[in-house]
């Protein structure tokens, strides 16, 4: 508390907070990602119980007029004033208050936000038995909302596949939630392993429930709830990066597909995945969810919470092509990245999952947040020189409008059309036929060429920010490892204008190209980044790099930790001899040879590329992968970086 207040408290949390995931906790403004469901007013109240360092309530205090921060830990309350100071955020009355006994007039707030919370409700409330101190406590905030009041609540599930798998249990214990409540007791007097949480537990009963979907639903149904919606909360309520509603089978079993298909996911057991496979092709996945967030409305509405502005929006697009759009049911699903200030809405048919309409919500963030415009003026400028350009096999979503509510920023566009191209490079062995791979690759190469080509002359694009060509101090490198970078380098300073640049997509990552099968036409989102400047071949680098393209991943015997999973794809891409290296040598040359660039320029060309990327990251607040390409630049620089220059086999 005294090193934040003589400093900056971020830096703070950073320097002394050992484990990441405790201070990303701490720091993250997207442990609020579904605030981007809720369609609150920007006058709205809200009410965060269980405040912690202050996270949510800052996240809130962006987007809200008035937030009230309940917390009983008085260490808590002035690390959050402090956090608040800094940031010059007034708006934040903070209460030292139990969540059992809050000091709030009743119909007062528009948002209750209980994350992380209820399950210990029992313990604080040592009156009658654990759930109906829960149900006294989630009462009492029924009676805190206004009429049309949102409760959030974030809590795991009791029957989530980690607990079967030997996860502790908030008890201290394993399994003691998916045993009657009474064995629970039991197991917990006979325990005689000592555990932090068993030796606060001084009557050894079970009193910090959770609850199955079924289970929580009836417990909000008695407090006064009949209005509630569950998300699977991916990776947790506490990182919600992921949404899905959860009485949608058909896109829990696409996003469960996804993140076992995910590079990421090699960090877990083959048994574990083929188990969640098994679960998710009987249709019994939603089951066994580790986390919920729930969005529960105050009264009984026919609607669902959140979808009235996205319906309203297809209603007067006309979108909707199977009857009226108030008999479409929507699902709402939310896609983000940790620290990111935008969230990716969707749109989708309930029944089908087809995708309606996307709306790239920009959250207010702590720092000015220049992209937040850039991305729909970029979308509308390229979208409308393109439209003159119908020889072209490349398209982008059409733009629908952008508008303000409060502080919030929502750029609502159509659906791309066609195939994610990363579910197609991520299914398994999709690497093992290296004829499809060439074609498929070698299409989408020819899409970021015409993009260079036909955006040349649209001169309203904006040129990258000049102090992504600096290559960035890094104090465990040696003076003459940088002299090396700087050798290498495409751009050799800033005075050198004889290397020629192009205006390039700056984000063409396997994520954002969406191929159709039928018509042959490629559709690229995400063009926040598009500009001039870029060295050649930028776009097709990075297109390689976000496969994850690894030899031989599924026979691995031993796990590869992040940084060595992306080292070992850089490598095999760029710097082996293997048949994927050839194809990428291969692509690569004909790209030189379509732009006139000499291909004994390619190392200098990836050089750039990294120094470039790990700018983007620098300010896109992504250090992982900043050090990542850091790395990956490191080894560039070895011997076999030549490698690059060897002419491939035919």
């Amino acid at each position: 508390l005294e090193a934040a207040r003589s400093s900056s408290w971020a830096e703070t949390i950073r320097n002394r907070v050992p484990r990441p995931e405790l201070s990303k906790s701490i720091l993250d403004l997207q442990r609020a990602s579904w605030l981007s469901l809720l369609n609150l007013d920007p006058e709205a109240v809200g009410l965060d119980i269980g405040s912690g360092y202050g996270a949510i309530t800052h996240a809130l205090a962006c987007s809200l007029g008035r937030v009230i921060s309940v917390e009983a830990v008085p260490e808590r309350i002035e690390f959050t004033q402090e956090r608040l100071r800094q940031e010059r955020i007034n708006n934040v009355e903070l209460l030292q208050a139990s969540a059992t006994a809050l000091p709030i007039a009743e119909d007062s707030c528009d948002l209750a936000v209980v994350n992380g919370v209820l399950e210990w409700v029992g313990e604080w409330d040592l009156e009658g038995d654990a759930r109906t101190a829960q149900l006294r406590f989630l009462s009492r905030v029924y009676r805190l909302l206004k009429s049309n009041g949102v409760l959030l609540v974030g809590i795991e599930n009791r029957f989530g596949y980690g607990s079967f798998l030997g996860a502790r249990d908030h008890s201290g214990l394993r399994y003691t939630n998916l045993v009657p409540r009474r064995c629970a007791t039991w197991l917990l007097r006979r325990n005689t392993s000592p555990h932090y949480r068993t030796t606060l537990n001084l009557r050894r009963e079970y009193r910090t429930l959770t609850y199955s979907a079924r289970g929580l639903r009836k417990l909000l149904s008695e407090a006064g709830f009949q209005s509630v919606v569950f998300y699977w909360a991916d990776p947790g309520y506490n990182e919600p990066y992921s949404l899905v509603p959860l009485d949608s089978p058909q896109l829990v079993k696409e996003r469960l597909l996804e993140t076992l298909n995910h590079p990421g996911a090699l960090k877990g057991n083959k048994w574990r995945k083929n188990v969640k496979r098994t679960l998710a092709k009987l249709g019994i996945f939603p089951w066994f969810i580790p986390d919920f967030v729930v969005l529960a409305r105050k009264g009984y509405q026919q609607e669902s919470i959140d979808d009235e502005l996205y319906r309203r929006e297809l209603e007067s697009r006309g979108q909707n092509d199977k009857g009226p759009a108030r008999e479409q049911k929507l699902a709402l699903c939310v896609y983000t990245h940790p620290f990111h200030s935008k969230v990716t809405v969707t749109a989708r048919d309930h029944v089908s999952g087809r995708h309606l309409l996307v709306a790239k919500v920009h959250l207010p963030a702590p720092r000015p947040a220049s992209n937040t415009e850039r991305e729909f003026v970029n979308l509308s400028l390229v979208s409308e020189h393109l439209n003159t350009r119908p020889d072209l096999l490349i398209s982008v979503p059409r733009p629908i409008r952008s508008f303000r509510r409060g502080k919030t920023l929502y750029n609502l566009e159509a659906a791309a059309h066609g195939t994610q191209f990363s579910r197609l490079v991520r299914e398994p062995r999709y690497f093992d036929d290296l004829g499809r791979v060439e074609r498929d690759f070698g299409r989408v190469v020819e899409a970021s060429l015409q993009v260079t080509a036909a955006l040349e002359s649209l001169a309203a694009l904006s040129s990258i920010d000049p102090t992504c060509y600096e290559l960035p101090s890094d104090e465990t490198s040696p003076p003459e490892l940088c002299r090396r970078v700087e050798e290498l380098r495409y751009f050799r300073g800033s005075s050198d204008n004889s290397r020629v640049s192009f205006v390039q997509h700056g984000d063409f990552s396997v994520e954002n190209v969406f191929l159709d099968r039928e018509t042959g036409r490629i559709e690229i989102i995400d063009w926040t980044d598009a500009g001039r400047g870029f060295p050649p071949l930028y776009d097709i680098f990075l297109l390689f790099c976000s496969s994850a393209y690894l030899q031989n991943s599924h026979n691995r015997r031993r796990v590869l930790t992040h940084d060595e999973f992306w080292m070992a794809s850089f490598e095999d891409l760029f710097l082996s001899e293997r048949k994927m290296a050839l194809v990428v040598r291969r692509l690569l040359l004909a790209a030189c040879d379509r732009l006139k660039i000499p291909p004994e320029q390619l190392r200098a060309l990836l050089v750039e590329f990294l120094i470039i990327r790990m700018n983007f990251c620098r300010l896109h607040s992504n250090p992982t992968l900043q050090r990542i390409c850091r790395q990956q630049l490191d080894l560039l620089l070895e011997p076999r970086g030549e490698r690059l220059l060897r002419p491939p086999a035919s």
